[in-house]
């Protein structure tokens, strides 16, 4: 098979972009020769831009779709995006979630080979179309199955992202950051699956105690609320401590001793770039979005974040 362009498609969150990052090895391996890019929501494109072999991120938010913190995306941004992958030419898109509107913008696009999971209607959009997701199984063990009509036989994928184009945001940040530093992110998408802030405070105090600085992760109004509660002049905020993005937010993670936080898109990040990461599931999926990444990992999985005390998140921390 004659591929030179192959176009990874992840417009979806955070984490996505980040389990969407084991693809891109052995898509690279197997055409050495072929020009890799991926294209990606507006707010993930710094971390898109950490995926290895990646050579250029084309970003944009979905017209149809809301991004964490902001509203849906514009149509005439997208529409130029969409415009730009067509200009490229690209031989494959492999699609790794493929919602039918993302499927049918692929097509738009006139890529003549399409890999997808089956959702509902995308049949009509992708040239292959492979047995719907399983719930059940792991999330790389189910992209896995998208390189199989590119015959690449996948082993055990692992998600990864290279820092090493962050090193002038990590000497910055060596100034500002006090190391060794355990980074906190107590947030998720749902408010009732989070811990309460207090339990979180007492772990915080706890590690503080054992000799780490705490860095604490998340949006600006998130942050805002916990320092409401958490004002101790001796903690940082990565909204106050970085700049703003998330390329910044990314290097600092890389240079934490542990990441202890829900399951969410910066749990991914971290153990991405190989820090040791405990992540709270309260539930969640634990079995399908556990910690896959190149870091060690330990897990608290609970149906509920209720109940669960500092005691049980310190007990993962130690066991790492």
């Amino acid at each position: 098979m004659s591929v030179d362009r192959i176009l990874l498609v992840s417009l979806d969150n955070l984490g996505d972009v980040v389990f969407a990052s084991a693809l891109a090895p052995p898509l690279h391996a197997r055409f050495p020769r072929a020009t890799l890019d991926l294209w990606c929501k507006e707010y993930t494109a710094d971390v898109a831009r950490l995926v290895p072999g990646v050579n250029e991120v084309i970003a944009a938010d979905p017209f149809w779709d809301r991004a964490p913190g902001r509203g849906k995306g514009a149509l005439q941004p997208f529409l130029r995006a969409l415009g730009a992958v067509r200009a490229r030419r690209y031989d494959v898109a492999v699609l790794a979630a493929a919602p039918w509107r993302t499927a049918a913008a692929v097509a738009a696009a006139r890529i003549p080979m399409r890999i997808g999971l089956r959702r509902r209607k995308n049949q009509y959009f992708l040239t292959h179309t492979l047995p719907h997701e399983d719930a059940r199984q792991p999330v790389l063990h189910e992209l896995a199955r998208l390189l199989q009509p590119l015959g690449i036989t996948a082993g055990s994928l692992r998600y990864r992202l290279d820092a090493a184009s962050l090193d002038s945001r990590r000497r910055r940040l060596e100034g500002v950051l006090t190391c060794p530093f355990a980074a906190f992110h107590p947030f998720a998408s749902k408010a009732n699956r989070c811990v309460a802030f207090s339990v979180w405070i007492e772990v915080a105090r706890q590690l503080e105690q054992r000799g780490l600085w705490i860095l604490w992760v998340g949006r600006a109004a998130e942050l805002t609320q916990l320092r409401a509660l958490a004002s101790r002049e001796s903690w940082g905020f990565v909204d106050q401590d970085c700049d703003g993005s998330l390329a910044d937010t990314a290097a600092a993670l890389s240079m934490a001793t542990i990441f202890v936080g829900h399951d969410s898109g910066p749990l991914h990040v971290a153990g991405a770039l190989g820090i040791p990461v405990v992540g709270v599931f309260a539930p969640g999926e634990p079995l399908r979005t556990f910690p896959q990444g190149i870091g060690t990992a330990r897990m608290l999985a609970r149906p509920s974040p209720e109940g669960i005390l500092a005691a049980d998140i310190l007990r993962e921390i130690d066991a790492l």
